[in-house]
C-alpha cells in the first residue's frame, strides 16, 4: 500500500463512521493538515504501513534521565518503562490483562509531570482513568458537555476561588484541629469582629459557647492562638473575599493560562476527546500522548493522536489476528494497534509476558483461555485463604432465580474486610439488584471493572450469555487476585458464551471446578 492509497482508505473509513457530520468534518480537516505536516510519530506509522518494519534515525527532543518508579515494577515492566522513556517517536506496549500496563503508564505520567512535560492520557473505559487521579499536579478530567477551557473555569469558580485553601500557618506553629474549625470564611467573618481588642481571658470565655466540650485549659490555648494569629486570619479572610469576587474576565484569563500548564495533565476517554466540543485540543501539541486500551482505537483516531504529540505511547491487548498480504492492504480488516504490534520493529514495541495479579491456581487456566501466548505468573508470598472453598476458581451451578440471593448468602459468611470483595454484574439491571442485596461490596458492570481488582470476586452470570464477548470475558476473568467464583446456570451459559470452552467436573462439596480445555 502506497501513501496515497493509505490516506484514501483512511478517508473512506472516516466517512463510514456513525459520528455526527460536524465531528467527521472536523476530524477530516485535521487529518488533511497532518498529512501535509507529517509529525514524527505519524511519519513512523505511515512508513510502517507502507513498507513494513522501518527504523527512523530522527529522534524527539524528549530526553529523560533515569527515574525511580513511583510505583514498584518487576523486570518485564521496567524494560517496557525504559523503552517508553526513550526519545523515539513511538512506543507500543502490549500484553493481556493483569500484566501491568496501567502501572507502567502511571509511572510514565508521574515522571512526565515531575519533569514539566504536558501529557494527554486516554482510555476506552472511563473506569481505567481512576488510576490516574493520584498523579501530582491537578489532573483534569474532560467533560463532553463543555469545552476544556470552560471546564477549567468552572473548576476554578466552584472548587478553588469560592473555597480557597487558606490553612497555612507560620513554621513555628503546629497544626491545630480546633483552630481549623474557625478558619472558614463564614466563621472568620463572625469571629474576627468579636475578638477584636479582647484579652485572652475574654476570648476564652467567648469560645465556651463554640467549643463546650473543651476543657478550660484547652480553650485558653486556643484563645492564645487566636489572638496571636489575628493579623494572619484577617489577611486570609481578605484574600478569600477577593478570590470570591474575581471578575469573569479574569477567571477566563486564568483558565487560558492553566489550559497549557504541564501541571494539569488531561484525562479523558477517547470518545470524550474526539467530541466536537473538545476539538480545540486536537490542535494542541502535547509532549506525550498516552493511550490505554489502544486496541479499541479506529485508524482515524490513531492517526490524529499520532499528530497530537511529540511521542505516542500505546498500551493494549493485541488481538490475535493473522494479517494476510491481501488484508494488509485493507485498513478495515484489522485495527491499527494490532497491525502496529505485528509490524513495528523491537525498538518501538514490547510484549509483556508476566502477570502479577492472579493466584497461580486462577492464572493457569484463565490465561490458557484468553491468551495465545505463554504468560508467566509472578507469585506473591501471602494469599488470602478461605477454608470454605476447596478451589480458588469455581463455578457454583444454580438457577437464574437464585444467583443474587446465593451471592448475598455466601458473602455474608465471609470474614471482613468487605473492601476485599467485589461482584461483577453483566447488566445495569442486575447491578442495581445486587447493590440492594449486598451494599457493602464494590459492585459494577463488567466494563466498569476495567482497571480494578479485588481479592475475592463473584461473577454473577445472569442475563443473555451472548452479551459476553471475548473482550468482556477477559475483563471478568482477570479481576480476582485470590478467589474467582462464577455463579449461575452453567449449562445455559455454556451454549452461547466464550465460557463454553470450560469443562466442569463435580465434587462432593457441590463445587464445580473450572478446567479449561
Amino acid at each position: 500500500m502506497n501513501e496515497q492509497q493509505f490516506w484514501s482508505e483512511l478517508n473512506n473509513l472516516l466517512n463510514s463512521k456513525n459520528d455526527s457530520p460536524s465531528t467527521i468534518q472536523a476530524i477530516g480537516k485535521r487529518l488533511s493538515l497532518l498529512r501535509e505536516q507529517l509529525p514524527l510519530p505519524l511519519k513512523l506509522i505511515v512508513e510502517t504501513v507502507r513498507d513494513g518494519g522501518v527504523y527512523l534515525t530522527e529522534r524527539t527532543g524528549l530526553n529523560f534521565p533515569s527515574i525511580t518508579p513511583a510505583y514498584p515494577l518487576n523486570g518485564h515492566q521496567q524494560i517496557a518503562l525504559e523503552m517508553a522513556l526513550s526519545n523515539s517517536a513511538n512506543a507500543l506496549i502490549s500484553g493481556p490483562p493483569a500484566t501491568g500496563k496501567t502501572r507502567i503508564a502511571t509511572n510514565l505520567a508521574d515522571a512526565a509531570i515531575r519533569h514539566e512535560k504536558r501529557i494527554l492520557i486516554l482510555s476506552h473505559h472511563p473506569s481505567v482513568l481512576e488510576a490516574y487521579k493520584q498523579l501530582p499536579g491537578y489532573p483534569c478530567r474532560l467533560n463532553q458537555l463543555e469545552s476544556h477551557q470552560n471546564w477549567i473555569a468552572e473548576q476554578l469558580k466552584n472548587h478553588h476561588l469560592s473555597r480557597p485553601e487558606m490553612d497555612y500557618l507560620p513554621a513555628s506553629y503546629l497544626p491545630d484541629s480546633e483552630l481549623a474549625k474557625l478558619r472558614t470564611p463564614a466563621k472568620l467573618e463572625t469571629w474576627l469582629p468579636r475578638i477584636a481588642d479582647k484579652s485572652t481571658v475574654e476570648i476564652s470565655r467567648l469560645l465556651q459557647t463554640e467549643f463546650p466540650d473543651l476543657t478550660p485549659a484547652r480553650r485558653d490555648i486556643l484563645a492564645i492562638q487566636l489572638r496571636r494569629l489575628t493579623p494572619l486570619l484577617k489577611q486570609q479572610l481578605s484574600l478569600s473575599q477577593l478570590f470570591g469576587s474575581l471578575p469573569e474576565r479574569d477567571i477566563q484569563t486564568l483558565a487560558t493560562q492553566l489550559a497549557n500548564n504541564p501541571q494539569i495533565p488531561i484525562l479523558a476517554t477517547v470518545r470524550e476527546f474526539f467530541d466536537a466540543a473538545n476539538q480545540s485540543l486536537w490542535q494542541s501539541q502535547f509532549d506525550w500522548v498516552i493511550v490505554e486500551e489502544s486496541q479499541y482505537l479506529s485508524w482515524d483516531e490513531l492517526i490524529l493522536l499520532a499528530g497530537s504529540g511529540q511521542k505516542l505511547i500505546l498500551f493494549g491487548d493485541e488481538r490475535h489476528t493473522y494479517i494476510s498480504r491481501r488484508n494488509r492492504r485493507m485498513l478495515s480488516r484489522i485495527d491499527g494497534f494490532t497491525f502496529l504490534s505485528q509490524h513495528l520493529l523491537p525498538a518501538y514495541s514490547y510484549k509483556l509476558t508476566q502477570q502479577f495479579r492472579l493466584h497461580p491456581e486462577i492464572a493457569t487456566p484463565v490465561y490458557s483461555l484468553i491468551s495465545d501466548t505463554w504468560i508467566q505468573t509472578h507469585t506473591e508470598p501471602i494469599y488470602r485463604h478461605l477454608p470454605a472453598w476447596n478451589h480458588r476458581l469455581v463455578w457454583q451451578n444454580i438457577t437464574d432465580q437464585t444467583e443474587i440471593e446465593k451471592i448475598s448468602e455466601w458473602s455474608a459468611n465471609l470474614p471482613p474486610p468487605g473492601e476485599d470483595i467485589g461482584i461483577i454484574a453483566t447488566s445495569e439491571r442486575e447491578r442495581e439488584r445486587l447493590i440492594r442485596e449486598c451494599p457493602q461490596y464494590f459492585i459494577d458492570t463488567i466494563d466498569n471493572w476495567s482497571g480494578k481488582e479485588r481479592k475475592i470476586v463473584f461473577f454473577c452470570c445472569t442475563g443473555n450469555p451472548q452479551n459476553l464477548n471475548w473482550e468482556r470475558t477477559k475483563i471478568a476473568l482477570t479481576r480476582a487476585k485470590d478467589y474467582l467464583i462464577l455463579v449461575g446456570d452453567f449449562d445455559r451459559w455454556r451454549q452461547a458464551s466464550p465460557l463454553k470452552n470450560l469443562e466442569i467436573p463435580r465434587n462432593r462439596t457441590g463445587e464445580r471446578t473450572v478446567i479449561l480445555s
